[in-house]
Protein backbone atom coordinates (compact mmCIF):
# COMPACT_ATOMS: atom_id res chain seq x y z
CA UNK A 1 0.00 0.00 0.00
CA UNK A 2 2.48 2.32 1.28
CA UNK A 3 5.89 2.89 -1.40
CA UNK A 4 8.77 5.00 -1.15
CA UNK A 5 11.39 5.23 -4.15
CA UNK A 6 9.28 2.22 -5.70
CA UNK A 7 10.09 0.30 -2.66
CA UNK A 8 7.17 -0.81 -0.42
CA UNK A 9 7.70 0.98 3.41
CA UNK A 10 6.87 -1.99 5.22
CA UNK A 11 4.62 -4.87 5.22
CA UNK A 12 1.66 -5.24 7.65
CA UNK A 13 0.73 -9.22 8.32
CA UNK A 14 -0.61 -8.37 11.94
CA UNK A 15 -4.17 -8.55 12.08
CA UNK A 16 -4.69 -7.51 15.38
CA UNK A 17 -6.01 -3.97 16.51
CA UNK A 18 -2.74 -2.76 17.83
CA UNK A 19 -1.36 -4.04 14.99
CA UNK A 20 -3.94 -2.13 12.32
CA UNK A 21 -3.27 1.03 14.61
CA UNK A 22 0.21 1.07 14.01
CA UNK A 23 -0.26 0.54 10.31
CA UNK A 24 -2.85 3.82 10.11
CA UNK A 25 0.22 5.91 12.08
CA UNK A 26 2.82 5.07 9.45
CA UNK A 27 0.55 5.41 6.61
CA UNK A 28 0.17 8.99 8.30
CA UNK A 29 3.21 9.48 8.80
CA UNK A 30 3.94 8.51 4.76
CA UNK A 31 1.42 11.22 3.77
CA UNK A 32 2.90 13.95 6.00
CA UNK A 33 6.77 12.86 5.17
CA UNK A 34 5.54 13.14 1.24
CA UNK A 35 4.46 17.24 2.42
CA UNK A 36 7.84 17.50 3.98
CA UNK A 37 9.70 16.34 1.51
CA UNK A 38 8.16 18.54 -1.33
CA UNK A 39 8.80 21.19 0.55
CA UNK A 40 11.99 20.24 1.33
CA UNK A 41 12.74 20.22 -2.53
CA UNK A 42 11.97 24.19 -2.47
CA UNK A 43 14.87 26.59 -3.47
CA UNK A 44 16.33 27.89 -0.54
CA UNK A 45 18.91 30.61 0.32
CA UNK A 46 22.10 29.97 1.00
CA UNK A 47 23.11 27.85 3.58
CA UNK A 48 25.73 27.89 6.45
CA UNK A 49 26.95 25.19 8.27
CA UNK A 50 24.07 25.02 10.33
CA UNK A 51 21.16 27.40 10.17
CA UNK A 52 19.54 29.53 12.79
CA UNK A 53 16.93 26.52 13.76
CA UNK A 54 19.47 24.08 13.85
CA UNK A 55 18.83 22.11 10.26
CA UNK A 56 21.86 20.20 9.14
CA UNK A 57 22.96 21.76 5.68
CA UNK A 58 21.85 20.24 2.10
CA UNK A 59 24.43 18.01 1.57
CA UNK A 60 24.55 16.43 5.10
CA UNK A 61 20.71 15.98 5.84
CA UNK A 62 19.57 12.41 6.08
CA UNK A 63 16.06 11.11 4.58
CA UNK A 64 13.05 13.06 5.83
CA UNK A 65 11.72 9.23 6.62
CA UNK A 66 12.14 5.98 7.78
CA UNK A 67 11.66 3.84 4.74
CA UNK A 68 14.56 2.08 3.64
CA UNK A 69 14.52 -0.45 0.97
CA UNK A 70 17.64 -2.32 2.10
CA UNK A 71 16.08 -2.87 5.31
CA UNK A 72 12.20 -3.40 5.51
CA UNK A 73 11.73 -4.52 9.32
CA UNK A 74 9.49 -3.00 11.06
CA UNK A 75 8.20 -3.09 14.67
CA UNK A 76 4.66 -3.87 13.76
CA UNK A 77 5.49 -7.41 13.11
CA UNK A 78 6.35 -8.03 17.12
CA UNK A 79 4.62 -7.12 20.31
CA UNK A 80 5.20 -5.23 23.61
CA UNK A 81 7.14 -7.24 26.13
CA UNK A 82 8.74 -6.87 29.85
CA UNK A 83 11.49 -8.02 30.95
CA UNK A 84 14.28 -6.76 33.86
CA UNK A 85 13.81 -2.70 34.60
CA UNK A 86 15.55 -0.75 32.70
CA UNK A 87 18.78 1.32 33.92
CA UNK A 88 18.80 4.95 32.88
CA UNK A 89 21.28 7.54 33.08
CA UNK A 90 22.35 11.12 31.70
CA UNK A 91 25.55 12.81 29.94
CA UNK A 92 26.54 15.42 32.62
CA UNK A 93 29.25 17.24 30.55
CA UNK A 94 28.46 19.69 28.13
CA UNK A 95 27.40 18.83 24.43
CA UNK A 96 29.86 18.37 21.63
CA UNK A 97 28.64 20.28 18.21
CA UNK A 98 28.71 18.49 14.95
CA UNK A 99 29.14 19.83 11.60
CA UNK A 100 32.23 21.92 11.22
CA UNK A 101 33.50 20.86 14.41
CA UNK A 102 33.44 24.52 15.76
CA UNK A 103 31.89 24.66 19.04
CA UNK A 104 29.26 27.49 20.17
CA UNK A 105 30.76 29.47 23.59
CA UNK A 106 29.29 27.49 26.56
CA UNK A 107 28.50 28.83 29.97
CA UNK A 108 30.26 27.61 32.55
CA UNK A 109 29.49 24.71 34.83
CA UNK A 110 28.57 24.89 38.33
CA UNK A 111 30.03 21.36 39.74
CA UNK A 112 27.50 21.55 43.08
CA UNK A 113 24.31 22.41 41.12
CA UNK A 114 24.98 20.09 38.76
CA UNK A 115 25.71 17.36 41.09
CA UNK A 116 22.44 18.33 43.10
CA UNK A 117 20.25 17.77 39.81
CA UNK A 118 22.25 14.19 39.10
CA UNK A 119 21.35 13.20 42.26
CA UNK A 120 17.81 14.09 42.11
CA UNK A 121 17.25 12.60 39.12
CA UNK A 122 19.20 8.81 40.63
CA UNK A 123 17.18 8.88 43.51
CA UNK A 124 16.75 5.88 44.56
CA UNK A 125 17.45 4.45 41.05
CA UNK A 126 20.01 2.86 39.52
CA UNK A 127 21.77 5.76 37.80
CA UNK A 128 24.80 6.13 35.33
CA UNK A 129 26.78 8.95 33.87
CA UNK A 130 28.21 8.76 30.14
CA UNK A 131 31.05 10.94 30.42
CA UNK A 132 31.89 12.19 27.05
CA UNK A 133 34.55 12.81 24.66
CA UNK A 134 37.49 11.34 26.64
CA UNK A 135 39.83 11.68 23.55
CA UNK A 136 42.90 9.94 22.27
CA UNK A 137 44.63 13.14 21.09
CA UNK A 138 44.14 14.12 24.83
CA UNK A 139 46.64 11.20 26.17
CA UNK A 140 47.53 11.04 29.76
CA UNK A 141 45.91 14.64 30.71
CA UNK A 142 42.72 13.61 29.39
CA UNK A 143 43.07 10.17 31.34
CA UNK A 144 43.80 11.98 34.33
CA UNK A 145 41.16 14.67 34.35
CA UNK A 146 38.30 11.87 33.35
CA UNK A 147 39.95 9.26 36.49
CA UNK A 148 38.82 12.30 38.80
CA UNK A 149 35.12 12.87 37.46
CA UNK A 150 34.72 9.39 37.60
CA UNK A 151 35.92 9.02 41.05
CA UNK A 152 33.96 12.19 42.24
CA UNK A 153 30.88 10.89 40.59
CA UNK A 154 31.30 7.28 42.42
CA UNK A 155 31.53 9.43 45.79
CA UNK A 156 27.85 10.50 44.83
CA UNK A 157 26.85 6.93 44.53
CA UNK A 158 26.42 7.19 41.03
CA UNK A 159 27.61 4.76 38.05
CA UNK A 160 29.97 5.79 35.24
CA UNK A 161 30.55 4.82 31.65
CA UNK A 162 33.22 6.54 29.54
CA UNK A 163 33.12 6.92 26.29
CA UNK A 164 36.54 6.11 24.73
CA UNK A 165 37.31 8.32 21.59
CA UNK A 166 39.55 7.38 19.00
CA UNK A 167 39.78 10.94 17.90
CA UNK A 168 43.79 10.85 17.20
CA UNK A 169 46.30 14.36 16.92
CA UNK A 170 47.13 14.33 13.73
CA UNK A 171 50.24 12.46 13.87
CA UNK A 172 48.21 9.00 15.32
CA UNK A 173 45.14 9.36 12.55
CA UNK A 174 45.88 5.19 11.28
CA UNK A 175 48.05 3.95 13.43
CA UNK A 176 46.67 1.01 15.30
CA UNK A 177 49.63 0.33 17.64
CA UNK A 178 49.11 4.07 19.28
CA UNK A 179 45.31 3.74 19.50
CA UNK A 180 45.71 0.49 20.97
CA UNK A 181 48.75 1.39 23.18
CA UNK A 182 46.16 4.41 24.42
CA UNK A 183 43.06 1.74 25.11
CA UNK A 184 45.10 -0.16 27.45
CA UNK A 185 46.03 2.99 29.02
CA UNK A 186 42.51 3.67 29.80
CA UNK A 187 41.83 0.40 30.84
CA UNK A 188 44.45 0.54 33.43
CA UNK A 189 43.68 3.78 34.82
CA UNK A 190 39.82 3.31 34.93
CA UNK A 191 39.57 -0.51 35.64
CA UNK A 192 40.55 0.45 39.69
CA UNK A 193 37.79 2.26 40.28
CA UNK A 194 34.94 0.70 40.99
CA UNK A 195 32.07 3.55 39.99
CA UNK A 196 33.43 2.72 36.43
CA UNK A 197 31.49 -0.24 34.95
CA UNK A 198 31.27 0.20 31.22
CA UNK A 199 33.73 1.42 28.51
CA UNK A 200 31.88 2.46 24.69
CA UNK A 201 35.08 1.74 22.83
CA UNK A 202 35.02 4.77 19.84
CA UNK A 203 31.49 6.99 19.15
CA UNK A 204 29.46 6.29 16.36
CA UNK A 205 31.87 5.42 13.66
CA UNK A 206 29.20 5.30 11.04
CA UNK A 207 28.85 9.33 10.92
CA UNK A 208 31.77 10.62 8.82
CA UNK A 209 31.30 14.31 8.91
CA UNK A 210 31.41 15.55 12.30
CA UNK A 211 35.50 15.03 14.10
CA UNK A 212 34.45 16.80 17.25
CA UNK A 213 31.20 14.65 18.00
CA UNK A 214 32.19 11.28 15.53
CA UNK A 215 35.15 8.99 15.52
CA UNK A 216 34.30 7.87 11.52
CA UNK A 217 35.79 11.40 10.40
CA UNK A 218 39.27 9.80 10.83
CA UNK A 219 41.12 6.98 8.75
CA UNK A 220 41.00 3.84 10.59
CA UNK A 221 37.96 4.58 12.71
CA UNK A 222 36.39 1.07 11.60
CA UNK A 223 39.54 -1.00 12.73
CA UNK A 224 39.92 1.10 15.64
CA UNK A 225 36.65 -0.08 17.07
CA UNK A 226 36.86 -3.93 16.24
CA UNK A 227 40.69 -3.81 17.65
CA UNK A 228 39.77 -1.42 20.39
CA UNK A 229 36.73 -3.44 21.42
CA UNK A 230 38.75 -7.01 21.49
CA UNK A 231 42.03 -5.53 23.34
CA UNK A 232 39.52 -3.69 26.05
CA UNK A 233 37.82 -6.93 26.95
CA UNK A 234 40.97 -9.05 26.92
CA UNK A 235 42.79 -6.58 28.88
CA UNK A 236 39.98 -5.98 31.27
CA UNK A 237 39.56 -9.74 31.99
CA UNK A 238 43.46 -10.18 32.42
CA UNK A 239 43.58 -7.56 35.33
CA UNK A 240 40.59 -9.12 36.77
CA UNK A 241 38.09 -6.21 35.93
CA UNK A 242 35.13 -8.29 35.02
CA UNK A 243 33.16 -5.92 36.32
CA UNK A 244 34.06 -3.57 33.22
CA UNK A 245 30.91 -4.20 30.54
CA UNK A 246 32.80 -3.11 26.95
CA UNK A 247 30.65 -1.88 23.96
CA UNK A 248 30.31 0.61 20.68
CA UNK A 249 27.60 2.25 19.50
CA UNK A 250 26.20 3.29 16.29
CA UNK A 251 24.59 6.80 14.96
CA UNK A 252 20.51 6.17 13.45
CA UNK A 253 20.82 6.93 10.49
CA UNK A 254 22.44 9.28 8.11
CA UNK A 255 22.39 7.18 4.62
CA UNK A 256 20.78 3.98 4.34
CA UNK A 257 23.82 2.42 2.11
CA UNK A 258 26.23 3.87 4.72
CA UNK A 259 24.24 2.08 7.58
CA UNK A 260 24.67 -1.23 5.57
CA UNK A 261 28.12 -0.55 4.72
CA UNK A 262 28.99 -0.51 8.18
CA UNK A 263 27.13 -3.17 9.60
CA UNK A 264 28.19 -5.32 6.68
CA UNK A 265 32.06 -4.46 7.10
CA UNK A 266 31.95 -4.99 11.03
CA UNK A 267 31.11 -8.26 10.22
CA UNK A 268 33.91 -9.07 7.88
CA UNK A 269 36.99 -7.17 9.94
CA UNK A 270 35.20 -8.51 13.55
CA UNK A 271 34.25 -12.35 13.55
CA UNK A 272 33.69 -14.11 16.31
CA UNK A 273 36.91 -12.72 18.76
CA UNK A 274 35.01 -9.31 18.67
CA UNK A 275 31.73 -10.50 18.92
CA UNK A 276 32.57 -12.34 22.19
CA UNK A 277 34.24 -9.35 23.20
CA UNK A 278 31.37 -7.00 22.33
CA UNK A 279 29.29 -6.99 26.05
CA UNK A 280 26.53 -4.56 24.78
CA UNK A 281 25.88 -2.89 21.65
CA UNK A 282 24.54 0.94 21.69
CA UNK A 283 22.54 3.29 19.60
CA UNK A 284 22.40 6.83 19.39
CA UNK A 285 19.22 7.88 17.91
CA UNK A 286 17.08 11.12 18.06
CA UNK A 287 13.48 11.24 16.32
CA UNK A 288 12.33 14.80 15.57
CA UNK A 289 15.90 16.36 16.23
CA UNK A 290 17.73 14.11 12.77
CA UNK A 291 16.05 11.34 11.32
CA UNK A 292 13.40 11.28 11.07
CA UNK A 293 12.59 15.13 10.99
CA UNK A 294 10.03 16.53 13.15
CA UNK A 295 7.50 17.31 10.43
CA UNK A 296 6.89 13.76 9.50
CA UNK A 297 6.59 11.92 12.81
CA UNK A 298 2.86 11.39 13.72
CA UNK A 299 3.96 9.51 17.04
CA UNK A 300 7.24 9.33 18.68
CA UNK A 301 6.64 5.76 19.83
CA UNK A 302 6.38 4.56 16.51
CA UNK A 303 9.51 7.21 15.41
CA UNK A 304 11.70 5.69 18.39
CA UNK A 305 10.57 1.48 17.43
CA UNK A 306 10.73 1.77 14.07
CA UNK A 307 14.80 2.89 14.26
CA UNK A 308 14.99 0.41 16.99
CA UNK A 309 13.26 -2.84 15.00
CA UNK A 310 15.40 -2.53 12.06
CA UNK A 311 18.67 -1.91 14.54
CA UNK A 312 18.03 -5.17 16.45
CA UNK A 313 16.49 -7.46 13.82
CA UNK A 314 18.61 -6.15 10.59
CA UNK A 315 21.53 -4.16 11.15
CA UNK A 316 22.97 -5.60 14.37
CA UNK A 317 22.52 -9.73 12.24
CA UNK A 318 24.82 -8.33 9.54
CA UNK A 319 27.66 -8.17 11.78
CA UNK A 320 26.82 -11.35 13.67
CA UNK A 321 24.77 -9.81 16.76
CA UNK A 322 22.15 -12.10 17.61
CA UNK A 323 19.06 -11.46 20.22
CA UNK A 324 21.10 -12.35 23.34
CA UNK A 325 23.31 -9.48 22.62
CA UNK A 326 22.02 -6.21 24.72
CA UNK A 327 20.88 -3.47 23.52
CA UNK A 328 21.39 -0.15 24.97
CA UNK A 329 20.08 3.66 24.00
CA UNK A 330 23.50 5.26 24.44
CA UNK A 331 21.96 8.81 23.34
CA UNK A 332 18.59 10.07 22.48
CA UNK A 333 16.69 13.26 23.58
CA UNK A 334 15.52 16.10 21.73
CA UNK A 335 16.44 19.66 22.59
CA UNK A 336 14.75 22.92 22.71
CA UNK A 337 15.45 26.48 21.10
CA UNK A 338 14.49 28.04 18.40
CA UNK A 339 11.48 26.92 17.10
CA UNK A 340 11.58 24.16 19.49
CA UNK A 341 8.92 24.44 22.72
CA UNK A 342 10.40 23.23 26.41
CA UNK A 343 6.33 21.50 26.62
CA UNK A 344 7.02 19.84 23.92
CA UNK A 345 10.90 18.02 24.63
CA UNK A 346 8.41 17.22 28.15
CA UNK A 347 5.88 15.44 26.05
CA UNK A 348 8.83 13.88 23.82
CA UNK A 349 10.92 12.37 26.31
CA UNK A 350 7.65 10.67 28.15
CA UNK A 351 6.74 8.94 24.68
CA UNK A 352 10.32 7.87 24.28
CA UNK A 353 11.54 6.38 27.78
CA UNK A 354 8.08 4.60 28.34
CA UNK A 355 8.06 3.31 25.08
CA UNK A 356 11.99 1.98 25.65
CA UNK A 357 9.99 0.77 28.95
CA UNK A 358 7.30 -1.10 27.14
CA UNK A 359 9.01 -3.15 24.55
CA UNK A 360 12.51 -3.70 26.64
CA UNK A 361 11.91 -7.36 26.46
CA UNK A 362 11.43 -7.83 23.16
CA UNK A 363 14.35 -6.18 21.74
CA UNK A 364 16.35 -7.12 25.07
CA UNK A 365 16.96 -3.26 26.02
CA UNK A 366 18.64 -2.97 29.28
CA UNK A 367 20.01 1.04 29.53
CA UNK A 368 18.76 4.42 28.10
CA UNK A 369 20.60 7.36 29.23
CA UNK A 370 19.50 11.13 28.11
CA UNK A 371 21.29 13.64 26.13
CA UNK A 372 21.85 15.36 28.35
CA UNK A 373 21.42 17.39 31.46
CA UNK A 374 22.03 20.95 30.95
CA UNK A 375 22.09 23.08 27.57
CA UNK A 376 25.51 24.57 26.35
CA UNK A 377 24.28 27.88 26.26
CA UNK A 378 20.60 28.84 26.40
CA UNK A 379 21.32 31.87 24.68
CA UNK A 380 22.91 29.57 21.27
CA UNK A 381 22.43 30.00 18.01
CA UNK A 382 20.84 26.92 17.03
CA UNK A 383 19.33 23.22 18.74
CA UNK A 384 22.86 21.97 19.93
CA UNK A 385 23.37 24.47 22.60
CA UNK A 386 19.55 23.38 24.31
CA UNK A 387 20.19 19.56 24.53
CA UNK A 388 19.81 19.93 28.20
CA UNK A 389 16.74 18.93 30.53
CA UNK A 390 18.11 21.95 32.83
CA UNK A 391 18.67 25.64 31.19
CA UNK A 392 22.41 26.65 31.11
CA UNK A 393 21.50 28.76 35.23
CA UNK A 394 20.63 25.12 36.18
CA UNK A 395 16.99 26.16 36.27
CA UNK A 396 14.54 23.13 35.51
CA UNK A 397 12.61 22.68 32.11
CA UNK A 398 9.91 20.85 32.45
CA UNK A 399 11.40 17.78 30.95
CA UNK A 400 13.59 17.58 33.88
CA UNK A 401 10.52 16.49 36.33
CA UNK A 402 9.42 14.34 33.64
CA UNK A 403 12.36 12.43 33.43
CA UNK A 404 12.77 12.23 36.76
CA UNK A 405 9.36 10.65 37.48
CA UNK A 406 10.05 7.97 35.25
CA UNK A 407 13.28 6.46 36.53
CA UNK A 408 11.73 6.40 39.66
CA UNK A 409 8.47 4.41 38.46
CA UNK A 410 10.12 2.57 35.74
CA UNK A 411 14.11 2.36 36.50
CA UNK A 412 16.05 -0.47 38.04
CA UNK A 413 16.95 -0.32 42.23
CA UNK A 414 19.97 1.05 42.92
CA UNK A 415 22.94 -1.10 43.32
CA UNK A 416 25.49 1.79 44.53
CA UNK A 417 29.04 1.18 42.32
CA UNK A 418 31.30 2.55 45.07
CA UNK A 419 34.31 4.38 44.41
Amino acid sequence: LAMTSGQPYMAITSTSMAGKKRFCRRFAALIVAGAACALASAPTAGAVAWDQAGALPPALTPPATVPDPLCTQSYADDAPEGGDRLRFGIGPRLAGEGGTGQQTPTVAQNPRMRDLALLKLAGDRDFTVRLNRLFMADGSRGISNFRKLARHYGRLGLKVELQVRYHPAPGDEGDMGAWLDYVRQVVRAFGPVRAVTGLQITNEVNLTFSPNTSDGAYAGALEALVEGVELAKSESEKLGYDRLEIGFNFAWRFGVQADADFWSGLGELGGRAFRRATDWVGIDIYPGTFVPARATIVDYGDAFLEGIAQMRECYMPMAGFGPSTPLRIEETGWPTGPGRGEAEQKSVAAEIVRTASDWRGTYNLTDLRWFGLRDNNSQGPNFQSFFGLLRDDYSRKPAFGEYRRLVKRLGAPAKRAGR
